[in-house]
């Protein structure tokens, strides 16, 4: 029976069970699929190819044991970062941590400026902001001599 699988210590699936039960205890065919596992079903072989069930939710995996030990790991460790001296260790992290941030984000914005200044402006496009066009300014500049002349 699928009910309970002693290996991972699952609990019950409603649904799974439903359609082993009802295709196990069939008046028609009783004695013929007595025996029957659910994935030995040919109708849930063939749903199961096409669309794969999702493993079953942790809480019914799990065995009362093994969620008492999850839940004694998870308080042992709150309370041992509760703990003073834990604390400090932590707030010297923080800092450094902080620290690091400052120095990294000073020695990337000295890049970007130093990247700035270093660029060559001339062979950038900027005079489409201020004359509306693609223009160069050598260019512009000659076009207002000859309208002019």
């Amino acid at each position: 029976s699928s009910g309970i699988n002693a290996e991972y210590g699952e609990k019950l699936n409603s649904i799974n069970w439903m359609v082993e039960y009802l295709y196990r205890n069939n008046p028609r065919y009783k004695a013929q699929r007595q025996d029957m596992e659910l994935l030995d079903i040919p109708f849930v072989q063939k749903i199961l190819a096409k669309r794969p069930q999702p493993p079953l939710p942790l809480h019914l995996r799990l065995t009362k044991n093994d969620a008492a030990t999850l839940i004694q790991a998870g308080v042992r460790g709150y309370m041992a970062r509760q703990l003073p001296q834990v604390q400090g260790f932590r707030d010297k992290i923080r800092r450094k941590q902080a620290a690091a941030t400052v120095i990294q984000s000073g020695w990337r914005s000295h890049k970007v400026r130093q990247a700035i200044r270093d660029e060559d402006l001339s062979s950038k496009d900027y005079c489409k902001l201020y004359y509306g066009s693609k223009k160069t300014p050598d260019a512009v500049q000659a076009e207002e001599e000859e309208a002019e002349q």
